[in-house]
């Protein structure tokens, strides 16, 4: 790999310790300048996305709620998009890991906020200890259940058929595994009804 590979990022965008950008740097405006730019220009527009929403007439332009003003310098016009990239992508990563702490907060439960109803429904899955042992226990009979992945139910059936208890069959050839981040945020208007009938803050467990 040359040098200029190296510096390349994945989607390969320029890193900006390339030698273009650490020269823009160092002769025009410090990095951490562009990227306190960036980051205001999504503010901004962040803060002025009500405009659209309330635009009945399609009378908003993008001046309305996008700074245009952007680098006449075409190495820092681009180093200000990239940082502009990378201030959304990182939103992206808060967001996930906020997805995440509601699935842990709200596990099994449902609460409601504003106008929205947080769901937290916890997906079981389970994984093989061991595939080889698995295929090994259904014999010709795996092609029943292997759709590609492992169908419990089917192994259940298979093992239910052959005299043995289908639970114990089950536990001996998987680990349960249970995810916590499987969350879903319903408008109010399609939450069931009884999810409707929340106060706000509400909690309750599902099932109950």
């Amino acid at each position: 790999m040359n040098k200029e590979d190296s510096n390349k990022e994945k989607d390969g965008r320029s890193h900006p310790s390339t030698n273009k950008e650490a020269q823009l740097v160092e002769n025009q405006m410090p990095l951490s300048k562009i990227l306190d730019d960036a980051v205001d220009r999504v503010k901004s527009t962040a803060e002025k996305l009500p405009l659209l929403w309330e635009d009945t007439d399609g009378s908003v332009v993008a001046e309305d709620i996008v700074d245009l003003a952007f680098p006449k310098d075409i190495e820092e016009f681009m180093t200000l998009m990239r940082r502009v990239e990378d201030t959304i992508s990182a939103g992206r990563k808060i967001k996930e890991q906020m997805q995440i702490e509601l699935g842990k907060r709200y596990e099994g439960k449902v609460v409601r906020e504003g106008r929205d109803v947080i769901v937290g429904r916890p997906s079981t899955s389970y994984k093989p200890y061991d595939k080889e042992k698995v295929l090994d226990y259904l014999g010709e009979d795996w092609r029943m259940v292997v759709r590609p992945e492992f169908r419990i139910t089917g192994i259940k059936a298979v093992a239910k058929e052959r005299g043995d208890n289908p639970d114990s069959i089950v536990e001996s050839l998987f680990d349960k595994v249970i995810t916590n981040n499987n969350i879903s945020i319903l408008p109010e208007s399609k939450a069931p009804k009884w999810m409707q009938q929340l106060e706000q803050g509400e909690e309750r467990n599902l099932g109950n």
